[in-house]
């Protein structure tokens, strides 16, 4: 190893036995930054600020916001995994940096399944299969039958190579047998418009998104990706209630902190987000944003994280996907 390299790692030890020793009850003893890595605005922002806020009144230190975009998640999550291991910068975890994105990237800046310790889930939501309104398909058998008589005809949004929504296309179209012609977008918010104007025909859309638009009748749905049926859309069947068990995954966003953060802090996180996450205001506000509130112990975050990240990474190499 390089010389910098070997003081950097150095540098990096030190930190984490200073946290070590001064016991998780000295913890946090200054302000706590957690970086999402996206814009301001939406759940995944509004979620992690609630319960920074929430976590600063549990543990009597600020928890700072600070949202760091780019790169599909990667800049804001590459600068957590360079952090010191300390439990000063955390960040706010969600599917496409977490999973997805550096499986996709030549030259990615941390491996996800190496870079972090997971502490807790915040939140999880559902993919809704959504359509253009006036697609005449009632429900999800009909549109299987339509997309199976107009092979390549129907076509699917997504918000870009490599995305969440492109890669459950991609899974749609292997376990139902059927050839649909994907149209990839710079985001969600420009697959959602296509599907309002009539450009494309279907796309996995956010249930977040798409529960306003579709009891409002600007689109329809046919099923979520969650294993239970969504509160927001209890009417909608599940993926595997229509006969795609494989197409069940969640949205899910929580805290994690870099790898080699010492075991007592992060279990003194995941306590304290066990309470945040409780929270009735909380609560409530995820529900309104068409999310369910959700923490869990830093081994079923990690679990669940390496359960996504095989899946993904296996239908990447299927497919021969990547963000070009």
């Amino acid at each position: 190893m390089k010389p910098a390299r070997l003081l950097a790692a150095a540098a990096m030890l030190v930190a984490a036995a200073t946290s070590f020793a001064q016991g998780p009850d000295a913890y946090p003893s200054k302000p706590v930054t957690i970086v999402v890595p996206f814009s301001a605005g939406g759940a995944t922002d509004l979620s992690a600020r609630m319960i920074a806020a929430l976590l600063s009144k549990q543990l009597g230190q600020p928890f700072v916001v600070e949202n760091r975009a780019g790169a599909g998640g990667m800049i804001g999550m590459g600068a957590v995994a360079r952090a010191q291991p300390d439990g000063y910068t955390l960040g706010w975890g969600g599917n496409s940096p977490m999973s997805v994105t550096p499986h996709i990237t030549k030259s990615p800046p941390y491996d996800p399944r190496k870079a972090f310790a997971s502490v807790s889930l915040a939140a999880i939501s559902s993919w809704t299969l959504t359509s253009k309104a006036d697609l005449p398909a009632k429900d999800f058998g009909e549109l299987m039958k339509l997309a199976k008589a107009s092979p390549g005809k129907i076509s699917i949004a997504s918000s870009g190579n490599g995305s969440a929504p492109h890669l459950l296309a991609e899974l749609l179209k292997q376990s139902a047998g059927i050839d649909l012609l994907h149209v990839p977008y710079k985001g969600e918010i420009d697959g959602v418009n296509a599907q309002l104007g009539g450009q494309v025909d279907v796309m996995f859309t956010s249930t977040s998104a798409a529960t306003p638009l579709v009891k409002a009748g600007k689109l329809k749905a046919y099923a979520v990706t969650t294993p239970k049926r969504e509160p927001a859309l209890p009417q909608y069947p599940t993926v595997a209630e229509v006969g795609q068990p494989d197409l069940t995954t969640e949205i899910f966003f929580g805290l994690v902190a870099p790898a080699g953060t010492p075991k007592p802090v992060v279990d003194k996180l995941a306590a304290a987000m066990k309470t945040a996450v409780a929270d009735a205001n909380y609560r409530e506000s995820m529900e309104k944003a068409g999310v369910t509130a959700t923490s869990s112990t830093p081994e079923d975050f990690a679990a669940l994280l390496k359960r996504h990240n095989d899946r993904w990474v296996a239908v990447i190499q299927r497919n021969n996907i990547t963000s070009e």
